[in-house]
């Protein structure tokens, strides 16, 4: 009491729009420090006399500054955060929000536009205080889930959703811009607001922007604010509730195309391409790109990924086709066969060292060690540098260079147009350089941007193929051939009813296992937990998208290992929608939320190193995250299967198709050369196999093939129940006979050295047959 009784009195003394401002935020920063957000309505209840007065004076004091002429910054949006909903109307500010209106209609520049929402959006929260959406004394729980779920026109009085609604149409770029960028990031750091109230300032910005004769570029405006500011604020980053905007994006994208294929029926032109047609098509290409960004993060099942798909690429590809045969000069036919090497181009989105990268710069740095590749072939990156996702990697370039790869980066020139560069003229370019290269056979490991989908649809080589990295199902008209590197070794596999050819990839050494300071490593786990205690604590956990441990079954199987392994604690280490996990696991068991750790983004190099376990995620599972874990040699790793049989099964056939390979393997690595020393002729792999042998893990085939099957059977969980008795069996191992553990670490490690000998065996084989069937 005492304290709001203060606001009241430093409300006297505040006379200056600075002093206003300052107070203002004092007010709000108390509030929400001080209560939670579920006692801040009582609280202020118990207090509504003196908040009405605090209002009354903030309405008094910025109508006098209105009235002589001044202005205000989106800062004074925080009062909507304390408008009583017992106060009325207040028709003193209708001239203003009247004359903005007008104002508005007169097409201002950039800045004025952007001062005329501040006035109109702040003149609508004093006006309306009972109509404010985000009132600390708005009672009602759901008030923000139900938001969207009114009439649109219902919502105009509510100043904050009139300045989202508005600001999203204005250009991204300016100063003014920034500012009020700034101001959302802080808005949606409070707790509790969310998508669900984005989501209806959304759907009135995309209707607002279709009024003007802009509206291609008002629609991009409208894209980069939710992409570059909206999606970064921490209550909205990477949040799986984005989805419920599906339906709303995927109308704009019809709507551009449908744009598009109009002007083409309308075109009689035979050459250049008319600028109402490149306009919307340029529009097109990026909301597909958007599109396929924003759902594609949460995106955790092949079902979503063929919906995309279906509704996205497939809807669109007939319509790049119509446009590259009316004004793009056709792929030339193949040229006579001369001594000049075949250039296989590799389609990128952006060169940064992520998973897929990781897994394409070894297969071409083991296929430059090959004699018959390098005679033959020659491989070139294109990259669409798509920087609305994140800027090229100059390291990641420079190991490319250093293996002798050019990189052809388009965003060098088109680029410079910031997050407003054109996707049509990129594709174009890229298209150009493809055909003047005579590129012959095109690898796109993309599934479903705008650039990529159209450069397969306007064919720019020979051979076109798809490489997948998990989506098995994309599907589109200028794929003449799939390949994986997820085939278990097989060179051909089947996935979701589509016949890959299988890619099997020996890691880069740099990526899997790089040599890490001890004295960092220690460092870093000194972050979560304390070592040098008597009964040390132990980490487990995953490092990889958060999306895709939020899943109440695995979360449900984590807090269960955690409640009966008290000197454990979970980390998990990567982006994504932190929030919606902690909401789950408070619902599972509030109590053990201390003992989860979210790490962010991490460097995997280190973060794999302080992992005493790993508990992957189901259904969801890891990727070659979990396998660079393995090949650290830190701990075990625990999978979730769904049916043991077949599991087994798989396991049994893939071991009996690679059983001359591995006992070739196996002969190697026991030869001993004249003076009695072992030969070490593949490095670290080779060292891990002779131990393995020396410590009788295996001494053949067949009893390889065994030591295999019973480590899966005791690493493979095929149930909730199963999974936490195992990972509860491997833990207590590790806490209680830490030799017997290091063991078992040991046979892991030696089955993955096997493993990677297998891939660098069969995998230039497998590349090399491959691009002979198709390129001869």
């Amino acid at each position: 009491m005492v304290e709001h009784s203060r606001f009241l009195g430093l409300m006297e003394n505040a006379h200056t729009k600075q002093d206003l401002r300052m107070l203002l935020l004092s007010i709000v920063a108390h509030l929400l420090k001080s209560y939670s957000a579920q006692d801040i309505s009582t609280n202020l209840s118990a207090n509504l006399a003196i908040y009405e007065k605090i209002f009354e004076s903030f309405r008094t004091k910025i109508l006098q500054i209105f009235t002589q002429g001044d202005i205000l910054d989106c800062g004074f949006l925080y009062l909507a955060f304390i408008a009583p909903k017992s106060l009325g109307a207040d028709e003193r500010f209708k001239p203003f929000i009247e004359s903005v209106q007008k104002l508005l209609a007169t097409q201002p520049s950039q800045e004025e536009y952007i001062m005329l929402i501040e006035l109109g959006a702040i003149a609508r929260v004093l006006a309306n205080p009972s109509q404010q959406n985000l009132s600390f004394f708005n009672t009602n729980t759901d008030k923000y889930d139900n938001l969207c779920e009114k009439s649109l026109d219902n919502l105009d009085n509510d100043g904050v959703m009139f300045f989202l609604s508005r600001i999203m149409c204005a250009s991204i770029d300016g100063i003014s811009a920034g500012r009020c960028g700034e101001f959302l990031l802080e808005l949606f750091s409070i707790q509790e607001i969310g998508v669900s109230c984005v989501r209806p300032a959304i759907i009135q910005a995309y209707t607002q922007a279709h009024l003007s004769s802009q509206a291609p570029l008002l629609v991009r405006n409208i894209c980069n604010w939710q992409l570059h500011i909206l999606w970064n604020a921490k209550n909205l980053f990477n949040n799986r509730e984005w989805l419920s905007l599906y339906p709303v994006w995927k109308q704009e994208f019809y709507a551009a195309l449908r744009q598009v294929s109009q002007a083409l029926r309308d075109d009689t032109s035979s050459s250049s391409v008319p600028p109402l047609i490149a306009q919307w098509l340029d529009l097109a290409l990026y909301l597909q790109f958007f599109i396929y960004h924003i759902c594609g993060n949460s995106f955790s099942k092949q079902e979503q990924w063929q919906e995309f798909n279906t509704e996205i690429s497939q809807y669109a590809v007939p319509i790049y086709r119509e446009f590259a045969a009316k004004f793009l000069p056709y792929l030339p036919k193949s040229s006579p066969s001369t001594n000049k090497r075949k250039i296989i181009g590799i389609l990128r989105d952006r060169i940064v060292e992520n998973s897929p990268f990781k897994v394409e710069y070894s297969l071409i740095k083991n296929l430059l060690a090959s004699p018959e590749f390098t005679q033959h072939y020659e491989i070139k990156i294109y990259c669409m540098s798509l920087i609305e996702k994140s800027e090229n990697n100059p390291q990641a370039i420079a190991k490319l260079a250093k293996l002798g790869i050019e990189t052809i980066d388009i965003g060098l020139g088109f680029n410079k147009a910031g997050f407003y560069n054109s996707h049509l003229q990129k594709a174009l370019a890229l298209r150009e350089i493809m055909l003047r290269d005579e590129v012959a056979m095109l690898i796109s490991p993309n599934n479903g941007y705008g650039i990529s989908d159209f450069l397969l649809a306007s064919r720019c080589a020979r051979v076109q193929v798809f490489w997948t990295h998990g989506n098995f199902v994309y599907d589109i008209s200028g794929i003449d051939t799939r390949l994986t590197h997820i085939c278990n070794n097989q060179k051909s596999i089947a996935h979701n009813g589509f016949s890959f050819y299988g890619i099997p990839v020996q890691m880069d050494r740099s990526f899997y296992n790089p040599k890490v300071p001890q004295e960092l490593i220690a460092d870093t786990r000194a972050c979560y937990v304390d070592s040098s205690v008597k009964q040390p604590l132990r980490l487990f956990g995953v490092i990889g998208r958060l999306v895709k441990i939020d899943s109440l079954a695995y979360l449900r199987s984590i807090c269960a290992i955690l409640e009966q392994n008290p000197h454990w604690r979970f980390l998990a280490c990567g982006l994504g929608n932190e929030g919606e996990i902690k909401q789950k696991i408070s619902q599972i068991n509030p109590q053990l939320l201390p003992r989860f750790f979210f790490g962010g983004y991490v460097d995997s190099a280190v973060y794999g190193h302080i992992l005493n376990f790993w508990a992957d995620s189901f259904p969801m599972e890891q990727g070659e995250s979990r396998i660079e874990y393995v090949a650290k040699g830190r701990g075990l790793s625990l999978r979730y299967y769904e049916s043991a049989k077949q599991l087994e099964s798989t396991f049994v056939s893939q071991l009996d198709e690679t059983r001359g390979i591995i006992e070739a393997i196996i002969d190697d690595c026991r030869r001993v050369d004249p003076a009695g020393e072992k030969v070490d002729s593949r490095g670290e792999n080779s060292m891990l196999l002779h131990n393995a042998l020396e410590s009788t893990f295996f001494s053949d085939f067949a009893s390889y093939k065994e030591c295999v099957l019973e480590f899966a059977r005791e690493t493979s969980a095929f149930s909730e129940v199963e999974y936490v008795e195992k990972a509860t069996r491997i833990m207590r191992l590790c806490e209680l006979d830490p030799s017997e553990y290091a063991k078992k670490v040991a046979i892991q490690s030696a089955i993955h050295a096997m493993n990677s000998e297998i891939k660098a065996r069969l995998g230039v084989r497998y590349f090399l047959a491959f691009v002979r069937e198709y390129l001869a």
